[in-house]
């Protein structure tokens, strides 16, 4: 099982080098995965689009603490 660290860190990288487009190559690589019927893949792709949204959105999750 993937880290939630390893799956922030892959967002973060997606987000850095991809910006708005990031949040379309992450759910294309959770559904490629699927296709392929590795679903262990897909949830963890799936993880790591929710946290590029996260990242991309202009509202703060309501459990984050801002610094």
């Amino acid at each position: 099982m993937t880290s939630n660290s390893e799956i922030w860190r892959c967002a973060s990288l997606l987000v850095e080098k991809y910006g708005d487009m990031a949040l379309n190559g992450a759910a294309i690589k959770a559904d490629e995965l699927a296709r392929a019927g590795d679903n262990e893949g897909r949830f963890v792709w799936l993880e790591v689009t929710r946290a590029v949204e996260e990242l991309l959105s202009q509202t703060p999750p309501e459990n984050a603490t801002l610094h």
